[in-house]
């Protein structure tokens, strides 16, 4: 989330992913594998259709307790509304 929404890194750059992984501690091979994963991609489908039966209109959204916060900037309202 910072590399794209606070620091505006290019994150369709393999090398700026690469990096990010490496920061992350996330073994690039296993990444890389994931992604192609059939189970893995079924899974972001449904919850794109449960983001969009939501009413989820933009990235990052969060959803708690029931409560939609839209943007990098609510996340701290998210987790103040976990603490209910």
């Amino acid at each position: 989330f910072d590399a794209y929404w606070k620091k505006n890194i290019d994150i369709s750059i393999n090398e700026n992913i690469q990096k990010i992984l490496s920061d992350c501690a996330i073994n690039q091979n296993l990444f890389d594998q994931g992604i192609k994963d059939q189970k893995i991609k079924e899974k972001l489908k449904n919850l794109t259709n449960k983001a969009f039966e939501l009413n989820v209109f933009g990235a990052p959204t969060f959803l708690v307790n029931n409560k939609l916060f839209w943007g990098q900037d609510r996340l701290e309202y998210a987790i103040e509304e976990s603490a209910n």
